[in-house]
């Protein structure tokens, strides 16, 4: 074939024309009954090799000296090639003289378009990363759905203006597709990067023109040659002669292409579950603040009946504080990880005879030793914060990814507050290095990284036997029921070892091959064992009975807190609700989230005396999130303490999802219909027999009781007095007159 002007198939309704300058789009076209629908847009590629590496002060590595060259037609010939379900055409591109192909497969159905990048160097070449840019112009009267992430539904482009919004991908910390699409009167356009081999980073924003850019750093590292090529996925592209709606019933479909799934057998119980998180020990923190709940697991043996009537069913062990806290120290050391083994065992007895099961929270990203905490400690000293640590953090969950200030003083402090028990509890050097150097991250000199631990690469086969087993050997040993695995891509970095340096950025997603077999093992020893994991995207959903909900903790401070909202996010409580909706809507068929307002994260990041959600936002506020948030659909976990003010709306939706586990078996249904002002949560769980659930969630004056619910209802509980109205923060908990 000779070089193309336009990229096209028989088989797809879509055709892409390409600047002749740099083999990449610049327009797309769907042809159907209805004529062409024409989106004009641009991609550039810029690729960044060489330099040499250095520890970050934060950990991981950062590149020096690096060089940065965009992508180029070369005027080679495209060549054809029919995969069978798809039309691939591959147009030669080159970037500093070094060969590559730009690979575009064109598919029957939505979404119609596949870039990828392929490069095929004939000599040694170091890869750092791979960027796609992707600007759509004359968007200024479309609207932004990005499920997941820090958008609320249908966001104007203008509202975006002067903002950098903060995508989450498939395999990153929130429950997000990546998913970007754009919608005016004539149809939606939309940008999905599906890189399922590393994490990118990516931003979108929208220019004073009316464009929206976003940028896809994909973070693929690589060292290459002749006889190591590698593909990198850039963007899914599709465009059609429809609502948002459109692709929002095709997900399903989208989402089986790309192999996005989640478990079908999942335990029964997990759907109306209360998770306690349970807290051994002391944690420190800064000005000389500290807290501990239980000293010793023998203490929550004796608690069991409160924690009972509080209506949580499972405890959520955390490794012991603060040593060694979320650090491995050695999963077969019980005692030193959690707390006495023998309290343990009788723990899970007494919770089992009680009806309560036990889960442990596990960390798998690294060991600690004295070597790593001192690494870390030298880096915050050399870093650019080192002089503003007394300075008060602000919000480190929000959906702002222009400035991490906030997040990194409180980082830097957690080091220094845990410093001593961590340096304390290890040796100068764990032997694991000296014994398996190969389940390590390194460096290109071969030095082990990590960020406060020395790293370990779950994508390592021998570490993954190792892990495996560790695991089983809980399980059967202590008769727990599961595992929360935390932070399990921590090590957001390329692993230059000389086994990985071919694809030195796979290590960071080497869990999720290491979770589907570990499913396996775990299910064969106890078949309605937990799966729960951190992050909260649809790569390490796959294997996953439930995940975290970090996606939604920015919705915690937009509910309660007027000064939290802004012009792209969520303001209202029905803006929530459909959040909400398309969030769960754009997860893998059957995915779960376990919902929180206060965890051992929202409690460690904020300054003393602000940590509580109750701290923040008022008593008051605090039980209209807790109802708002056991209302939805899966299991509500609470970090030890976060109980306090709110007992009566734990040990209520406690009994409710205790004697009617049906309620929580299917969807929930939202109303954003009934109330004018927008500012109800309402709810609706079950049928005739079922529950509903309003809260005045964002009102700032009393809203009036919606006409559906204000006969044929009683209350199982209300916050208020006024029967007609819902002051600011009030709730109701109705069933049909007649049920209970």
């Amino acid at each position: 074939m000779t070089s193309l002007a336009t990229v096209r198939s028989v088989d797809s309704p879509v055709e892409i024309d390409l600047d002749p300058a740099t083999g990449l789009p610049v327009r797309l076209t769907l042809s159907d009954g209805d004529g062409q629908l024409v989106r004009a847009f641009s991609i550039s590629v810029s690729i960044e090799t060489g330099g040499t590496e250095d520890r970050g002060w934060t950990g991981g590595l950062q590149y020096l000296d690096t060089r940065t060259e965009t992508v180029s037609a070369s005027g080679g010939a495209a060549a054809r090639t029919h995969r069978g379900t798809f039309d691939e055409v591959a147009v030669p591109i080159e970037f500093a003289g070094v060969p590559g192909r730009v690979m575009y497969r064109l598919f029957p159905t939505s979404p119609y378009v596949e870039v990828a990048l392929e490069l095929t160097p004939g000599e040694s070449i170091v890869v750092r990363n791979v960027r796609a840019t992707v600007t759509l112009h004359d968007q200024g009267v479309a609207t932004v759905n990005a499920p997941g992430n820090g958008l609320r539904p249908d966001v104007p482009v203008a509202d975006l203006t002067g903002t950098t919004v903060g995508v989450s991908p498939l395999g990153g910390l929130r429950g997000s597709s990546g998913i970007v699409a754009l919608t005016d009167e004539h149809g939606t356009t939309t940008v999905w990067p599906t890189q399922r081999s590393e994490i990118p980073d990516i931003v979108v924003s929208a220019g004073e023109d009316g464009s929206v850019t976003m940028d896809v750093a994909t973070n693929f590292a690589a060292a290459l040659d002749g006889e190591n090529a590698a593909e990198v996925t850039l963007v899914t592209l599709d465009v059609q002669r429809a609502r948002f709606d459109a692709v929002r019933a095709q997900w399903p479909r989208w989402a089986q292409r790309y192999g996005l799934g989640s478990p079908d057998r999942k335990p029964e119980w997990v759907d109306a579950a209360q998770i306690y998180e349970v807290q051994i020990g002391t944690s420190y923190f800064w000005g000389g603040n500290t807290y501990t709940r239980y000293g010793a697991i023998a203490e929550v043996t004796a608690d069991l009946e409160r924690i009972s009537r509080l209506g949580f069913s499972v405890i959520q062990l955390m490794p012991k504080q603060p040593y060694p806290s979320y650090n491995v120290h050695d999963y077969g050391d019980i005692t030193t990880s959690y707390g006495d083994e023998e309290e343990l065992r009788a723990l899970v007895r007494a919770a089992h005879d009680r009806g309560i099961r036990v889960i442990l929270d596990v960390l798998l990203h690294g060991v600690v030793d004295q070597e790593s905490v001192n690494a870390a400690l030298d880096g915050i000293a050399r870093g650019p914060l080192a002089d503003r640590l007394e300075d008060e953090p602000g919000d480190t969950l929000g959906t702002d990814v222009s400035d991490s200030t906030s997040y990194l003083i409180a980082w830097s402090r957690h080091i220094h507050d845990f410093a001593d028990a961590w340096r304390g509890g290890s040796p100068a050097r764990t032997p694991l290095e000296d014994e398996h150097p190969e389940w390590f991250f390194r460096d290109s000199n071969g030095q082990v990284t990590g960020v406060y631990t020395k790293a370990f690469d779950a994508r390592n086969r021998e570490w993954q036997r190792y892990f495996r087993e560790s695991m089983l050997h809980l399980v059967r040993e202590l008769d727990i029921d599961g595992f929360r695995f935390d932070a399990p891509t921590y090590n957001h970095f390329p692993n230059w070892s000389e086994s990985t340096r071919g694809r030195a950025s796979l290590s960071a997603l080497g869990c999720v091959p290491l979770f589907e077999e570990l499913r396996e093992d775990i299910r064969s020893a106890k078949a309605d064992a937990l799966m729960y994991t951190e992050p909260s995207g649809h790569l390490l959903r796959a294997s996953m009975d439930l995940n975290y909900n970090y996606d939604e903790q920015w919705l915690v401070s937009a509910l309660a807190d007027p000064a939290a909202r802004t012009r792209h996010g969520v303001r209202t409580a029905r803006e929530f609700m459909l959040w909400m909706r398309d969030r769960d809507l754009f997860l893998p068929e059957g995915s779960k989230t376990a919902h929180h307002i206060d965890s051992h994260d929202t409690f460690w990041w904020p300054h003393w005396g602000g940590k509580w959600r109750r701290e923040q936002f008022g008593i008051e506020a605090t039980r209209m999130l807790a109802v708002t948030f056991l209302a939805l659909d899966g299991p509500f976990m609470m970090f030890t303490g976060g109980e306090e003010g709110i007992h009566d709306e734990l040990a209520l939706f406690g009994s409710l999802r205790a004697r009617r586990p049906d309620l929580w078996a299917s969807p929930a249904a939202f109303d954003v219909e009934s109330d004018p002002s927008g500012d109800l949560f309402i709810l609706r769980r079950g049928g005739d027999d079922g529950i509903v659930v309003i809260a005045n969630a964002t009102g700032t004056t009393d809203v009036a009781l919606p006409e559906a619910y204000a006969r044929g209802w009683s209350p199982l509980t209300l916050s208020g007095i006024s029967e007609e109205a819902l002051a600011p923060g009030e709730y109701r908990v109705l069933s049909r007159v007649g049920e209970s």
